[in-house]
């Protein structure tokens, strides 16, 4: 009998999830913890040491990305470089 690891799983670790509500829908992006606290002490200024994945969710914990649709609607952009700025520098 063998032991089946799914090579397709992305484990989050110390994790500190980042929640934003815009266009009435639930934006999160999963962050370090640490860094998260770095950054807006302002010692921190390489957002992609802040960021754990390049993806906005609609729910880190099980994984639902959010849809470009949703992101271009509440945003006005889907693209992720600039959605991370609107919610970093909302809450920096």
């Amino acid at each position: 009998m063998s032991i089946f690891t799914p090579t397709n799983q992305i484990r989050l670790t110390n994790v500190a999830v980042v929640r934003m509500k815009k266009g009435g829908k639930r934006f999160e992006i999963a962050c370090y913890k640490n860094k998260v606290m770095s950054w807006r002490s302002g010692a921190e200024r390489d957002l992609d040491e802040v960021l754990q994945t390049n993806s906005v969710f609609m729910n880190v914990s099980k994984g639902q990305v959010a849809k470009k649709e949703d992101l271009s609607k509440a945003f006005g952009t889907d693209d992720s470089t600039e959605i991370y700025k609107i919610y970093f520098w909302k809450s920096h």
